[in-house]
């Protein structure tokens, strides 16, 4: 399948879980006077499951599947939106040939402290929604920067490291890099 993308001009966020994608996207696409639409928030609704729920009934390449059909639509929305994708978009290689149509992919960066720091124990309870934390979450999130890091470079227009940064500076460094200016 080779999507058509539309003409407007999104704006994604991608990066490990912690690095403030939700977060950020929601008050940028605020400043900016677009839409947002966070993936895991649009997976859980389309599945009528929680991320975990997935993966725990149907299995990783289900939600894996949901996940590119879901960036699909996003990426076909006629207006602009800041969309915050989910850690692992980037894996599948369909997915990153979309992202790289996107006219701004910001790649929020953070050194694996800084992660294990902002995801603590909510990634090990048993409704936490990152499941592939369940087992040793800073080992995991270890192999995870390991095998994504060049993912992430490679669909980026730009990289934004979010360490020691407070929500506003990171949107600030955002729009100053990507050259848009804030509407509010």
């Amino acid at each position: 399948m080779n999507p058509q993308v539309s003409p407007a001009p999104h704006l994604v966020l991608v990066g490990l879980m912690g690095t403030g994608k939700s977060t950020v996207g929601r008050r940028l696409a605020h400043k900016l006077g677009w839409e947002f639409l966070d993936t895991d928030d649009e997976i859980n609704r389309v599945s009528g499951q929680t991320v975990r729920q997935i993966f725990e009934n149907e299995g990783e390449d289900r939600f894996r599947h949901i996940e590119h059909e879901v960036l699909v639509s996003a990426c076909r929305l006629p207006t602009p939106y800041v969309i915050a994708g989910a850690g692992g978009i980037v894996l599948r290689a369909d997915n990153r040939e979309l992202l790289k149509s996107a006219q701004y992919v910001v790649w929020l960066n953070a050194p694996l402290h800084v992660l294990i720091d902002r995801i603590g124990q909510r990634a090990i309870k048993a409704d936490g929604h990152r499941p592939l934390l369940d087992a040793s979450p800073a080992e995991r999130l270890q192999e995870m920067y390991i095998a994504r890091e060049s993912l992430y470079r490679e669909v980026a227009t730009h990289e934004i490291n979010v360490e020691g940064l407070q929500v506003q500076e990171v949107i600030d460094k955002i729009l100053n890099s990507i050259g848009l200016e804030a509407t509010s």
